[in-house]
């Protein structure tokens, strides 16, 4: 007998346990599905579990946060102890000085507003004067690759022959700039 009423009574917790657990379940779907008045949005209601799952991992995000802080603070104290090995004189010679900056960018402005003043402006050209020039840039392009290609020099070191050009090219302007 003892042994019936056993079964009987945990039946009847398995099975009490079993409605409380779908009666909570049809409470939080009733409780998504409510409106609020005069609004078609659901009301928004947040258990306390919801609400202790936010505050832990707000609080995990703040110890992310301080963590990150405290190791970005580390690794700069680290690069202020860090010291520049060799020589920094040649670099500071290589980088030119204000002053000289401030007077270039100077006499370039005025120059630009000079030249702006005494040039008289070019008629536009038309179209076919357009497409005249470019055809005639291109077969100039066109003759000085071939010139280049057909060069002793350029094929027994292509390198060196780009350089001494650009080098008389930058040379050339510098000239007219002077001037």
């Amino acid at each position: 007998m003892a042994k019936t009423k056993r079964n009987v009574r945990a039946k009847a917790k398995s099975v009490v346990g079993a409605a409380k657990q779908k009666a909570q379940d049809m409470q939080a779907k009733l409780r998504q599905d409510r409106l609020l008045h005069k609004t078609l949005t659901p009301k928004k209601t947040t258990t306390k579990k919801e609400k202790s799952e936010a505050k832990h991992k707000k609080l995990l995000k703040r110890f992310a946060e301080t963590r990150k802080e405290r190791k970005e603070e580390q690794a700069r104290k680290n690069r202020e102890k860090t010291k520049v090995i060799g020589d920094l004189k040649p670099l500071r010679d290589a980088l030119p000085s204000l002053q000289d900056i401030y007077s270039l960018v100077k006499t370039r402005s005025k120059d630009a507003a000079e030249k702006a003043v005494l040039t008289e402006p070019e008629a536009p050209l038309s179209a076919n004067e357009k497409i005249r020039k470019k055809r005639t840039d291109m077969v100039n392009r066109v003759k000085s690759f071939e010139k280049l290609i057909k060069d002793k020099n350029f094929k027994k070191n292509p390198r060196e022959v780009v350089a001494s050009h650009l080098r008389n090219k930058y040379q050339a302007m510098e000239e007219d700039d002077d001037e």
